[in-house]
């Protein structure tokens, strides 16, 4: 039997790994934006290292997150589980912020920023966008997620493997 801390942290790979596993989208999906701009004589915006870790954009990497979280805690205890119940929680408070309070503040920031633009004759600083989800993009996230938990728990058994190669105790 493993202990709570092990769990623990095989709980907290998974979660990384369906984030990484979203970035990557992402980064394909600009990737695969910027050819077919390309070939089509438009404007394209550069892929980058930095895409890799960008915030905004298909999936949604906070909730591919969150929702592995959610789905690995309930493969594991129960989705009637206290613990579950405080994972949904947290993965619904996640979700709603990216759509109610960042994606507004993201379009109220490119509307200052224009506004600023003309007023200032181009001279200020821009102010950081916040980038925030759509909800196919949360949508995006949740498949990722809920598909990373299922596929390490389930089909990998992560939980069940001995993992004695990394540094650290799983």
């Amino acid at each position: 039997m493993k202990s709570a801390k092990e769990n623990v942290m095989r709980i907290f790979v998974v979660c990384l790994l369906a984030w990484f596993i979203a970035q990557l989208i992402k980064v394909i999906i600009n990737f695969t934006k910027y050819v077919i701009d390309k070939k089509k004589g438009r404007k394209a915006k550069k892929v980058t290292l930095e895409t890799l870790f960008k915030l905004g954009g298909m999936p949604s990497s906070h909730t591919a997150t969150v929702i592995s979280l959610c789905g690995c805690v309930g493969l594991r205890n129960g989705f009637d589980s206290d613990i579950f119940a405080v994972a949904g929680v947290f993965a619904f408070i996640t979700m709603f912020d990216a759509f109610k309070v960042r994606l507004p503040i993201s379009r109220l920031t490119d509307a200052f920023n224009r506004i600023q633009a003309k007023v200032c004759n181009g001279e200020a600083e821009d102010v950081k966008k916040v980038e925030g989800h759509t909800i196919p993009e949360i949508i995006g996230g949740i498949v990722v997620g809920l598909s990373t938990a299922l596929f390490m728990v389930k089909v990998v058994g992560f939980f069940e493997l001995p993992l004695d190669f990394f540094p650290f105790n799983l």
